[in-house]
């Protein structure tokens, strides 16, 4: 335990001495704010699930966010109560709006719901529309972004966000999965009309 705090101390400490400018900052929080709360994957997930072809897309980002809340907010960050740096450190000087000190810190729900959902939206292009895979990876490094800027912030420490990708991974592979298990049994229910692979235009 002791060698995960010297890490974690010693990286946010490095990001703070070495990225901190304030030409950088306001992306930083740019980003930040967008994600906060899922909402920029809600929004995609609303819109994918209004088109017949990523409708099951649309519904895994919409699982994967269900399942972050409830692993996440509602179980792992109350049982682990891990205070936030701004917290354990009052003295650094924040650059942006902190989120509540009574708010914890393991692990970082803008990582875990960015990755769950950016692997759940390549699933989906990977299986769907194989040419469009790449807005998938796209979505994968912006939340390597959303996940730097947490600590960029010191609001998280680097392994709250860590643990977030290696989660959000994880569920966004399971919400694939039980979206495209879903769209099996609806679809089987309508024998007499035949689908394309995962989405709901008719062949």
């Amino acid at each position: 335990m002791e060698t995960i705090l010297q890490f974690d101390h010693s990286l946010i400490f490095y990001v703070q001495q070495h990225f901190v400018n304030p030409y950088v900052t306001p992306f930083m929080v740019f980003i930040s704010t967008i994600t906060s709360s899922g909402a920029l994957w809600i929004v995609l997930s609303i819109i994918l699930m209004l088109q017949k072809q990523y409708r099951v897309v649309g519904l895994a980002i919409f699982i994967s966010l269900t399942l972050v809340f409830i692993i996440g907010d509602q179980t792992l960050k109350p049982h682990i109560a891990r205070l936030r740096p701004f917290v354990d450190f009052p003295d650094v000087p924040l650059v942006a709006e902190p989120p509540k000190a009574t708010s914890y810190s393991f692990p970082s729900g803008h990582s875990f719901g960015s990755f769950a959902s950016a692997m759940a939206l390549y699933m989906g292009l990977y299986n769907i529309n194989y040419n469009k895979r790449f807005w998938g990876i796209i979505a994968l490094v912006g939340s390597v972004i959303v996940a730097f800027s947490r600590v960029y912030l010191f609001v998280h420490y680097p392994t709250d966000v860590l643990t977030g990708m290696v989660l959000g991974l994880i569920v966004g592979y399971v919400a694939w999965k039980i979206a495209t298990y879903l769209w099996s049994w609806w679809t089987s229910r309508k024998q007499e009309v035949e689908y394309e692979p995962y989405t709901f235009k008719r062949k």
